[in-house]
């Protein structure tokens, strides 16, 4: 009987060794006993039964697929559900070790991952960090290594890894990671282990590097980098971007990534990207695609209430496009929300948007209590953007992003709203495991004052 204690934190566990398999017994002699039972008879592959063997690498499977599920959960989930998610993670992760889980094995699971689902990169690179194993840390790189940029169609696969590389327990396995920034052949490898190094700790020389890699994954980790770096700290960094004539962020070839540099420049007060946006340049829309509705969510005003109509009127409606006109929070986008209200697929999400911008008015996706909501808005409210029914603000925005049911990435993508007004970066722990995000959100309380 095993005496293994149950894990209170992350923590490196070592796996019993798994059941070993066996050959089957000799089949026995058909006595006939059942030939009068007529023509029923059992299936003869059904009727052998599974090995020990078997079934405890099918518990290993399901433990896997369930502790991806809790990885949803904890990126995409309530952030004020953290606490009960880590617990759940943790019995997950020390009952995976009691049924022998090999480096392998993770590795063979991981890479039939499917790492666009929310949470899947996270959970996988932290189970990683956790199995105290012969050979994990080449296991985990030989996953990543396997990887190309299709694998990562947004920036959120790589965010996810980066921050599970900070939050595991293995330093072992950190330190690999970090000395993948040199590793300017392997875009995957060379992005997640930018992302996960503190400002200050790149050269310029390997950042300038990284900058001259044609990759929109590397591209974005360059660009984000340099803005968390402080201001009085980038200026040696300003090598590192791309020499005029070469790529710039109009010639990123995946809109999500584009909008990625794009945000990264305006955090560092660079509002290029929102005046093309502005000014409706063909390049920069085709650049961004919807993405373009990101940027007026990020750094626009109440004075673009025709831009922000026009621009969702281009795109179809998606997920992200309805959450983003509800960060704009602007009255044109009102009667686009209100039709998706009446679709089957889109419904709890334009719900969701108005709630971003009007607050808890209504309670449930219902057309008629939302048209009735919005025409009791005060007549000042036809021309101003809005956050949570009030002027946006920070203050208003601070309010709105505690809300109980947004998860840690909602909280996150609002508070860059926040950092372009404050106008300097800020270090805030997004990822804590098992902790809600009060503590950021009292940091970024200051910052906003």
């Amino acid at each position: 009987m095993s005496l293994r204690k149950a894990s209170v934190g992350l923590q490196r566990v070592v796996s019993a060794a798994p059941l070993a398999g066996r050959d089957p017994p000799p089949a026995e002699r058909d006595l006939g006993a059942l030939d009068w039972q007529g023509e029923v008879r059992l299936d003869a592959g059904r009727a052998a039964g599974l090995s020990a063997a078997l079934w405890q690498q099918h518990v290993r499977t399901g433990l896997l697929e369930r502790a991806v599920a809790l990885g949803a959960d904890h990126r995409a989930g309530p952030h004020c559900a953290r606490p009960e998610v880590a617990r759940r993670l943790l019995a997950h992760i020390d009952a995976l070790a009691e049924a022998g889980l090999t480096p392998a094995e993770l590795a063979a699971f991981a890479g039939e991952a499917d790492l666009e689902h929310p949470g899947a990169a996270w959970a996988l690179a932290v189970l990683f960090g956790c199995l105290d194993a012969a050979g994990v840390e080449d296991a985990f790189e030989g996953w990543l290594a396997s990887l190309d940029g299709s694998a990562f169609p947004t920036y959120v696969g790589v965010l996810e890894i980066a921050e599970a590389i900070a939050t595991q327990p293995s330093e072992d396995l950190r330190e690999r990671a970090r000395r993948w920034v040199a590793s300017v052949e392997q875009p995957v490898l060379a992005g997640i282990a930018l992302e996960m190094t503190p400002p200050g700790e790149v050269a310029g020389e390997a950042l300038a590097a990284l900058a001259r890699v044609r990759s929109p994954l590397v591209q974005a980790a360059v660009e984000r980098y340099l803005a968390r770096t402080p201001p009085d700290a980038r200026a040696p960094l300003d090598a590192a971007r791309p020499a005029p004539g070469r790529a710039s962020w109009i010639d990123v070839a995946v809109p999500a990534f584009a909008y990625e540099v794009a945000r990264a420049r305006i955090l560092q007060r660079d509002f290029e990207p929102l005046d093309r946006v502005r000014r409706r340049d063909p390049r920069a829309l085709a650049a961004l695609g919807p993405h373009a509705l990101d940027v007026i969510a990020l750094a626009g005003d109440a004075a673009d209430q025709e831009l922000a109509r026009d621009l969702a009127a281009g795109f179809p409606s998606t997920p992200g496009s309805l959450d983003a006109m509800g960060r704009i929070g602007l009255p044109s986008l009102f009667p686009r929300l209100l039709a998706e209200l009446g679709s089957d697929e889109l419904d709890e999400d334009a719900h969701f948007a108005l709630v971003t911008a009007l607050g808890a008015r209504v309670e449930g996706p219902s057309v008629a209590a939302w048209e009735a909501a919005i025409a009791a808005l005060p007549a000042v409210a036809e021309a101003a953007r809005l956050r949570g029914g009030e002027p946006h603000s920070p203050r208003s925005v601070l309010a709105e992003m505690r809300r109980p049911d947004l998860s840690a990435g909602a909280v996150r993508v609002r508070a860059d709203e926040l950092l372009v007004r404050a106008g300097r970066p800020a270090q805030v722990a997004w990822d804590a495991f098992g902790a809600t995000l009060e503590g950021a959100l009292s940091d970024l309380a200051r910052l906003a004052r």
